[in-house]
């Protein structure tokens, strides 16, 4: 029970020192922000999983890494593997560099199934995205294609990391180079081609 408390009281500190520290940053709703972490503070984790969530739906990273961790931990709401992981990717694609050990963690104790379920249900929200315009998606599409499903679609990474070149998006440039190593010649063509007929399609 002692240890119980003590890991409590350590992953409470670890969230407010995070979130605090980067409070300055968060440019969506920051009153919403502080309340969240005031709440975690008064150990009031409902309040704190209510309006993490909120930030999180406008796509702010911090707020979505601390859901992570609430979810993961069991904290305002049951443990929920899958809406941990969910969040701690949607964070990771935001910039969001420490979710990338809630991602590891999580996918470290649950089924490839499950796995699979979160990152089709990104691809879907992200390719929505994509195809109405957000520049930002296709990128994240590449990404999830390639990192987060258990077996890299490695057709779908490169088809939407070729959009997010030509978008202007220059940092995907080592990973595009990365996925041409590991496909052949003939299907580089072919995704190439697909490419370009789904960039056609997207509103500029």
């Amino acid at each position: 029970m002692i240890r119980m408390a003590c890991g409590l009281a350590f992953l409470v500190m670890i969230v407010v020192t995070t979130a605090r520290a980067q409070t300055e940053t968060i440019e969506a709703s920051p009153d919403i922000f502080v309340n969240a972490i005031n709440a975690i503070e008064k150990k009031d984790f409902q309040t704190a999983v209510e309006l993490f969530t909120i930030l999180a739906n406008e796509g702010e990273p911090t707020s979505q890494h601390n859901l992570s961790i609430l979810y993961f931990k069991g904290l305002g709401s049951p443990v929920s593997y899958k809406r941990a992981l969910y969040w701690a990717w949607r964070a990771s694609l935001g910039g969001s560099e420490p979710a990338m050990a809630v991602v590891d963690d999580v996918r470290d104790i649950v089924t490839e199934d499950l796995i699979g379920v979160v990152a089709q249900e990104i691809v879907s929200e992200l390719t929505a995205k994509a195809m109405d315009g957000d520049t930002d998606a296709a990128e994240r599409l590449g990404k999830t294609y390639y990192n987060l499903f258990v077996e890299p679609d490695l057709k779908m990474a490169y088809t939407w990391l070729l959009i997010s070149q030509a978008f202007g998006n220059e940092s995907v440039s080592d990973m595009i180079s990365e996925l041409e190593d590991l496909i052949a010649i003939e299907d580089k063509i072919i995704y190439q081609e697909e490419a370009t007929e789904t960039f056609i399609k997207i509103p500029k």
